[in-house]
């Protein structure tokens, strides 16, 4: 468990949030250079995915689910589906991803995998005190806070959760609500990236800079506590 930060103490932002945010600004920057140089044009993406139809979105679904058992960033599959189906659709489909695969791992840590979950988690930084803190506290809230704040990783989450004896309606209730903020601003910034220099670009990652330091602030707060 990772020692508490103690009043006196300067605050570093933890490495994994600093690795995220150079991840997304290179992942920014990548995209206004193809954009810019014209190897990626908005019009051929958004061919592509009317042409795909359902099937699209079904490949969509799947891959974030397969990302998140990988232990990828859900930062990247909100950004590209918004990209990739604009704002409102590339939010309700980032849920109905992100639901699935939650589920999906907590099922696991719940049933027949546990013990293999809880040797995993065993190997990951904070993962015990997560697992403490959703056994105390299983309530709705907990969830909506964990899935909010930087915490944890999305996937270390959901796995604590079916560790630490969180009801299946409560890991529902708690993971769809907690989603909601993420899947609101990052497929409006991914849909913005297409659009590189406008005021909506700027105005989008102006407000998910403010939610990614109100997170890690209040993320901070709680593991003082």
């Amino acid at each position: 468990m990772e020692r508490a930060v103690t009043e006196g103490e300067s605050w570093r932002p933890p490495a994994r949030v600093v690795g995220l945010a150079l991840v997304m600004l290179l992942t920014v920057a990548a995209c206004g250079l193809a954009l810019w140089r014209g190897w990626v044009r908005p019009q051929t993406i958004h061919t592509l995915v009317e042409r795909s139809g359902s099937a699209g979105m079904v490949v969509y679904v799947a891959a974030v689910v397969v990302a998140e058992l990988l232990w990828l960033p859900r930062m990247w599959s909100l950004l590209a589906g918004g990209m990739l189906f604009g704002p409102v659709v590339g939010g309700l489909l980032s849920v109905v991803a992100d639901l699935t695969g939650g589920s999906l791992c907590f099922l696991l840590a719940r049933g027949g995998g546990r013990q293999y979950v809880a040797g995993l988690l065993g190997r990951r930084r904070r993962a015990a005190q997560i697992v403490e803190m959703l056994a105390q506290r299983r309530g709705v809230m907990t969830l909506v806070v964990l899935r909010v704040c930087p915490l944890g990783h999305y996937t270390l989450v959901s796995y604590a959760a079916g560790l630490g004896g969180v009801r299946w309606p409560a890991f529902l209730l708690g993971t769809g609500i907690g989603l909601v903020p993420g899947a609101v601003l990052y497929p409006i910034a991914g849909d913005a990236a297409l659009r590189p220099g406008s005021p909506v670009f700027w105005v989008s990652a102006a407000v998910v800079l403010v939610f990614l330091t109100v997170t890690v602030l209040a993320a901070r707060r709680m593991l003082r506590d």
